[in-house]
């Protein structure tokens, strides 16, 4: 079962690798976070990705930076004549800052990605797209000639100090206006999703009401959560959940407060449901997930 927490394991590595990833078919995605980076890089594709509350486009050269546990949906329009292609890198963001010690300017870019509250996330290397796809075939490469550990973790190094150049140029080179998923887009009106993600997170620890929200967004019930789906892959219900409970985790890793009153704050006011549904989206009840 797809879990919302979506933990990688490194097995003593400073990476976990997959690459040129080949989906035709059902490829829905689902709303999860991981205890690492996450670089995706598309080399084919339609669809959108879910992050910060917005919704970006999936495209060929499209780079995208998912922070340490943060949320994060991913849905490709996928068939027989339209593959969904992409290479996914993990990182061990310790290991990888402990490496990039030596030098200072990458360091603190590779720190501000990592860490910053509204560091760039979505990065348009369309325009050298196929110099990222040798820089990734030249590491799928390597990984194989380099059969010690101190030989892959070189190897991890040049990849991540070639991408971190292209994501600082692309960075620099944007124009004034250009949004992050690489659109001149300088007053763009949100699209309807982003707009029911605004409004979820200033309500999701009440009592949720679809009328309510379809009222106040100015919309139908049936039309709002068909245009949600549209431009996110996803349901309204899916998303609150994981916005319920990616909350309840913060609560749990970082407060004393007992689990039925997180479920509370959470908007999950009944304490059976509330261990049940985070069971069910974690894979542990609240208390395992504390103490673990």
């Amino acid at each position: 079962m797809k879990r919302l927490f979506d933990p990688i394991l490194f097995d003593g590595k400073r990476d976990t690798w997959f690459y040129r990833s080949y989906n035709d078919r059902d490829f829905n995605g689902f709303y999860h976070w991981h205890q690492c980076c996450e670089l995706l890089f598309v080399h084919e594709g339609h669809g959108r990705v879910v992050l910060n509350r917005q919704s970006y486009e999936i495209r060929r050269g499209m780079l995208f930076f998912f922070q340490p546990y943060r949320l994060h949906h991913v849905h490709a329009n996928v068939g027989e004549d339209a593959p969904y292609v992409r290479s996914v890198l993990y990182v061990d963001p310790a290991a990888l800052a402990a490496a990039l010690q030596a030098l200072p300017r990458r360091s603190a870019f590779f720190g501000e990605l990592v860490q910053g509250r509204d560091a760039q996330a979505v990065y348009d290397l369309s325009g050298i797209a196929s110099l990222v796809e040798w820089m990734f075939e030249r590491y799928e490469q390597g990984r194989r000639l380099q059969a010690g550990d101190a030989g892959q973790a070189e190897e991890l190094t040049v990849l991540m100090l070639q991408l971190l150049q292209a994501m600082e140029d692309a960075a620099e080179k944007a124009p004034e206006g250009l949004s992050q998923a690489g659109q001149l887009e300088p007053l763009r009106t949100p699209r309807y999703s982003e707009r029911v993600m605004q409004w979820i997170e200033q309500h999701y620890a009440e009592e949720f009401s679809l009328g309510r929200m379809a009222e106040e967004l100015h919309l139908s019930k049936f039309y709002v959560s068909r245009l949600f789906r549209q431009e996110t892959g996803s349901s309204i219900t899916d998303y609150l959940t994981a916005r319920r409970i990616k909350h309840a985790c913060r609560l749990l890793r970082t407060t004393a407060l007992p689990v039925e009153r997180i479920g509370a704050e959470v908007g999950l006011p009944n304490p059976s449901y509330f261990i049940q549904l985070f069971k069910r989206e974690v894979g542990r009840t609240p208390l395992k997930y504390r103490n673990g």
